[in-house]
């Protein structure tokens, strides 16, 4: 049964935003007792929330949306829906503002209030969601970033209103004097960044309070703290010599080697995803995989090269294509731990091998990716078509790629390597 509708922005009612308490004669508590919802309509979709609250249809006043007055415990009652109303009506006429009034976000915004607040309580949903979802590395990326402006802020809760362009100078001040690279702030900030644009996106924040510095306004730039190293990537005359390096010589140096060069021939895939690799994902001549980090799907023909390095990992019942992962590593931060002491091992070892065959570039694993983009682009090879077949880093750039190449020119563009 309907009840009347709580006082909203007019601008709310004229996108079609209702909301009200209704008491649900569909479900019976005990006592012949129906659950008392609040009931948010938009755009014919319906969403309703428990107020843990409920009456009979008798106690229930449609027509104002309470429990009737003469019923023992009204008051109480009536004054919970009361807040709860006061509550809806400053999400809903906050969203409004911010120009981001829909369900989903009114949904985040009173489900999780803190976070619509605080952006440390902000940062840590994202991270919860980004756990829940598989993304360990993302988790543990935004909990880095959280720890460091709790830090700044001395464990005060932090408004997404206070987060000023010269809030987050002060944070890149005392990240320094506590001894963070560059590279590390710069990572925060963008991590940030990133929130802050999806906050906006939600309505926590109104987008004139943009911190940052865009092409149109003034605001906190990150240009101080770009890395003055350009990214390493080899020579050709240097890769001839891991080509032929001497396996039979150093063999506790083979696998580290090998995977280099997979990475290499893979058209840069980076460690994760090798690790990840199944024996099912090659079929066909081809090997099938999601890049973890845009979830982008990809093909790979397995060239001579390839086919040449996977028979030398052909050993053991594991269904996963190399010694990384096993069906022990059953959760996703377990699978998260292992490749991390994996990929130490392996950029320690990438570091002896390049002393062996006298290479002088500090060899790791995206050094492989990164020389495989320089060597194409060396060869006159488009860079749209290295984007896509490196699985770009903005998902949107890379489905802009993926439309304007077919895979015959990314498979023959690996004949150049």
């Amino acid at each position: 049964m309907a009840g009347a509708s709580i006082n909203l922005n007019p601008k709310a009612k004229a996108q079609g935003f209702s909301a009200r308490f209704v008491c649900l004669s569909g479900k019976t508590l005990t006592g012949g007792r129906h659950p008392i919802r609040l009931q948010l309509i938009h755009n014919g979709k319906i969403k309703r929330y428990s107020t843990k609250e409920a009456c009979t249809l008798e106690q229930w006043d449609e027509g104002t949306g309470r429990v009737k007055a003469r019923v023992k415990g009204a008051a109480y009652t009536n004054g919970i829906l009361s807040a709860i109303e006061a509550q809806v009506s400053g999400m809903v006429d906050s969203l409004v503002v911010s120009k981001a009034l829909s369900l989903e976000n009114f949904d985040a915004r009173y489900r999780n209030p803190k976070a619509a607040e605080d952006v440390l309580a902000y940062l840590e949903h994202l991270e919860n969601t980004f756990r829940a979802e598989g993304r360990i590395g993302y988790a543990i990326t935004y909990r880095n970033a959280a720890s460091a402006l709790r830090r700044f802020s001395g464990g005060r809760a932090v408004a997404f209103a206070d987060l000023t362009a010269r809030k987050l100078e002060g944070l890149e001040q005392y990240l320094k004097g506590i001894g963070c690279a560059n590279g590390g702030i710069a990572t925060y900030m963008r991590v940030l960044r990133v929130a802050v644009n999806m906050a906006i996106k939600e309505g926590l924040l109104h987008r004139d309070q943009y911190p940052f510095e865009t092409a149109r306004s003034r605001g906190y730039s990150m240009k101080r703290l770009k890395s003055k190293s350009n990214p390493r990537s080899l020579t050709e005359q240097d890769m001839d010599k891991l080509k032929s390096f001497p396996f039979s010589d150093h063999p506790h140096l083979s696998e580290s080697v090998r995977l280099f060069l997979f990475s290499y021939y893979a058209r840069g895939m980076n460690f994760a995803d090798i690790a990840q690799l199944k024996r099912a994902d090659v079929y066909d001549g081809r090997i099938f995989y999601r890049r973890r980090k845009t979830n982008d799907a990809f093909s790979i023909p397995v060239s001579d090269a390839l086919a040449e390095l996977l028979a030398a990992f052909d050993g053991g019942d594991s269904p996963y294509l190399f010694p990384i992962l096993s069906e022990e590593h059953g959760t996703e931060r377990q699978q998260w731990n292992r490749i991390q002491k994996c990929l130490k091992r392996l950029n320690l070892e990438l570091k002896e091998a390049a002393e062996v065959v006298g290479i002088t570039v500090p060899l790791t694993s995206y050094v492989a990716r990164h020389t495989f983009a320089t060597t194409l682009k060396r060869k006159g090879v488009d860079v749209a078509v290295i984007s896509e077949s490196m699985g770009h880093e903005s998902v949107n750039t890379t489905r802009a790629y993926l439309k304007r190449f077919g895979s015959e020119v990314l498979d023959a563009a690996d004949q150049l390597l």
